[in-house]
């Protein structure tokens, strides 16, 4: 795909350095799938959903390091004080002012990690402190060589818990909505293109429209002349031309517009011209439902999506249970001394252990706590009634599109025949009109005819790789190739200059 997105940018690149005027536009042809090819490489939407992706890879590294060793230095160099202070004198039972002036520094290097299984955290830390007096000029040194605790909240809520099961949920919903984006522009393109599809083909019917137009008028002067037809087809053969010449202006109009429109999103250079190939041909693809909606439940992101919801409101409900009381438990073992010599002060080292817990037990709150789990478990059954309500909505609108696809290409095949036989029929009242067989009436008829089923067919085509690309938006299907569409995350990380360490591989 990028080889094909650099040859069309040479391609421009080198049209600009041959010719200086925008007369000599190049004009380049493509495809239905090299316009969605590009789309989906080079557009704006592209890029918009490339960087959302991103912010979504960046939140779950983010998440994941939760559940990464860290090591932290936490320092105080000097904290200097110079102040008359108040103090209790334990020996005659009074209050004296004492003047105090010293400088303090510490210094804590602190491994810690946390516990998904019981949401605490444990640490290994040591620690060194510094405080020397200028009243006495003293100087002590306080030293922990090593400390090791814990800290635990007993029966409380384990947000980690609960986070292992959301946000591995979230990325890959990410990862599929990243996919599906790439359809819906896919989708986009479609209409792009098949708006300029239209506007070319109703610009090429307006141009031979005209043409006949002229010619027809011409051979009518000269039947005119010979009594051949009458004055009043004559007028008719004058405003057919003059109509076919106001039909013309406004299809090249519109042709410049679509043009510009499709140039734009697709962001090429302005300075060309783009002739589309028309795709006359369409796949023989026969879409069951059942299997589109095993599909779909597979592999759509809505899917995920309402089973995140859920557990996230089951997590509400567990945070409101676990909230009517707290009761935390603080562990820890080390060894420490104290001493005028820093060195002395790693040597004969104490025994230090501590032990606390702590309890916060609601005894009259009037029904808060029972309240706030009574609306957690209520909202609860509203997300799981919505999202049942969802899921049955979602499994209809995917039986109502591929129905829709089935059906569309069967009309599709009937418009083609019928912008088969409306071209065939205009050509031989064409020539019985020039023998004169036939009236002007039955001539613009015909003509009419054969414009309307002519873009008719273009515009059923439309619809139906609407529809197609719809059906794989939903199911995050190919159904030509019978494959899960996927995209390679790791790469796309690399090309972004990022560590593709929770990439993923292929969806």
């Amino acid at each position: 795909m990028k080889k094909f997105v650099l040859f069309i940018f040479g391609m421009l690149l080198f049209q600009q350095l041959s010719f200086g005027n925008y007369q000599d536009k190049m004009t380049v042809k493509l495809t239905l799938q090299e316009v969605i090819d590009l789309a989906q490489d080079s557009s704006l939407n592209a890029f918009i959903n490339k960087n959302m992706y991103l912010a979504d890879y960046w939140d779950y590294r983010t998440y994941k390091a939760e559940f990464l060793p860290k090591l932290n230095l936490s320092a105080r160099p000097f904290t200097f004080t110079r102040a008359v202070n108040e103090e209790y004198n334990w020996q005659d039972s009074s209050y004296q002012y004492i003047k105090q002036q010293d400088l303090n520094s510490y210094f804590d290097l602190a491994l810690t990690q946390n516990i998904p299984l019981t949401g605490g955290r444990i640490y290994l830390d040591s620690d060194v402190g510094r405080i020397q007096n200028f009243h006495n000029e003293k100087v002590q040194y306080s030293a922990t060589p090593v400390r090791i605790g814990l800290r635990q909240e007993l029966f409380g809520y384990n947000r980690f818990k609960w986070r292992k099961k959301i946000e591995p949920l979230k990325f890959k919903r990410a990862k599929r909505n990243y996919i599906q984006e790439r359809e819906e522009i896919a989708e986009r393109a479609v209409r792009y293109f098949f708006n300029l599809l239209l506007a070319q083909i109703s610009y090429d019917i307006s141009q031979t429209k005209y043409a006949n137009a002229d010619t027809l008028y011409k051979d009518g002067k000269q039947r005119f002349k010979k009594d051949s037809i009458s004055q009043e087809d004559l007028n008719s053969l004058r405003l057919s031309k003059i109509n076919a010449l106001n039909g013309l202006e406004k299809t090249e109009n519109w042709l410049r517009r679509a043009e510009n429109s499709l140039i734009s999103f697709l962001r090429l250079d302005k300075d060309i011209r783009i002739e589309l190939v028309a795709p006359d041909d369409i796949p023989q693809c026969s879409i069951m439902t059942n299997e589109a909606l095993k599909k779909a439940r597979a592999n759509n992101p809505e899917i995920i999506r309402y089973e995140q919801r859920r557990l996230q409101a089951a997590a509400n409900v567990q945070r409101a249970k676990k909230s009517r009381f707290h009761a935390d438990l603080n562990l820890s073992f080390g060894l420490n001394q104290s001493n005028n010599d820093i060195w002395n002060a790693y040597s004969d080292l104490l025994d230090q252990e501590k032990v606390r817990l702590s309890m916060n037990i609601p005894i009259i709150d009037w029904g808060l706590t029972q309240k706030r789990y009574n609306l957690a478990q209520k909202n609860k059954e509203v997300v799981d009634a919505r999202m049942e309500q969802s899921e049955i909505e979602f499994d209809q609108d995917i039986r109502r599109t591929v129905d829709e696809f089935n059906l569309q290409k069967r009309i599709v095949r009937r418009a083609a025949q019928a912008d088969t036989l409306a071209r065939r029929t205009y050509e031989i009242v064409k020539k019985r009109f020039i023998k004169g067989e036939v009236d002007i009436v039955k001539l613009n008829s015909s003509e009419h005819s054969k414009i309307s089923a002519r873009k008719s067919y273009i515009q059923e085509l439309e619809q139906y790789w609407e529809y197609y690309y719809e059906v794989r938006q939903l199911t995050l299907y190919d159904f030509l190739n019978d494959t899960t569409l996927s995209i390679n995350f790791d790469k796309l990380t690399q090309e972004n200059g990022l560590n593709p360490l929770f990439g993923g591989g292929d969806h």
